[in-house]
């Protein structure tokens, strides 16, 4: 029995020795791995970051200031001339006052039209619509 408790007693510091032997020896080593990393940051880095971004920005601000800002005759100006082109292109005159006279044209033409739908307002209108549904609905089964 003792020869047996020996033995495995033994063979438990055998395993614990095996255990503790050095590793072997790492294929790549911290200042490959570090030359790693900064190869890859530095590529980062020369993409567009915030910092790049900020740059353009400041100059394209810098650019937009350089122009000159309109005067508020010339804005005056711009939005008379806009004002006398807002015409209907569809106007055979091109003109506001053929606009006009257009539209008051339609707009004779369109009293004299019948009201849309105008018998629905009254009950014999609506029996007549109601029958006329039913007597189509019959025909399409």
């Amino acid at each position: 029995m003792n020869k047996l408790l020996v033995a495995l007693i033994v063979g438990a510091f055998a395993s614990v020795a095996a255990a503790q032997t050095a590793a072997p020896a790492a294929a790549t080593t911290t200042k490959e791995k570090q030359a790693d990393v900064k190869a890859a940051t530095s590529a980062a880095s020369n993409s567009t970051t915030s910092a790049t971004t900020a740059k353009e920005q400041a100059a394209n601000v810098k650019a937009s200031k350089d122009v000159a800002k309109m005067t508020t005759a010339e804005k005056n100006k711009a939005i008379k001339e806009a004002n006398t082109k807002m015409i209907n292109p569809d106007s055979p005159s091109n003109s506001l006052s053929g606009t006009a006279a257009q539209a008051k044209a339609n707009t004779e033409v369109s009293k004299t039209m019948p009201k849309a739908n105008a018998d629905l307002k009254t009950k014999e209108g609506q029996k007549d619509l109601s029958k006329d549904l039913q007597q189509k609905s019959k025909a399409g089964s």
